[in-house]
């Protein structure tokens, strides 16, 4: 298990003026464990980035597959057998 330190960050290309979110999408597996630290990088006028520090680090766990979700899966792995 790393800690949220130990994990490597690429620095925004572009800062975001504050109190702009800046959102970001994952795709996250059913029933698996996350943990979630962020910082923020603001570039400065010498070019130079100013990086925070970590933030608390939040852990999770995702549910299971919903109904719908293993029907689609099913229904894709019954198309592709079909064809084998």
């Amino acid at each position: 298990q790393h800690s949220a330190q130990d994990v490597p960050t690429k620095l925004v290309a572009k800062a975001v003026p504050l109190p702009m979110t800046v959102r970001g999408h994952w795709f996250l597996s059913p029933r698996t464990e996350y943990s979630v630290a962020v910082q923020t990088a603001v570039k400065q006028s010498d070019g130079e980035y100013l990086v925070s520090g970590w933030s608390e680090t939040v852990e999770f766990c995702t549910g299971d597959y919903a109904k719908e979700h293993l029907a689609q899966l099913q229904e894709k792995a019954e198309l592709i057998a079909g064809r084998m």
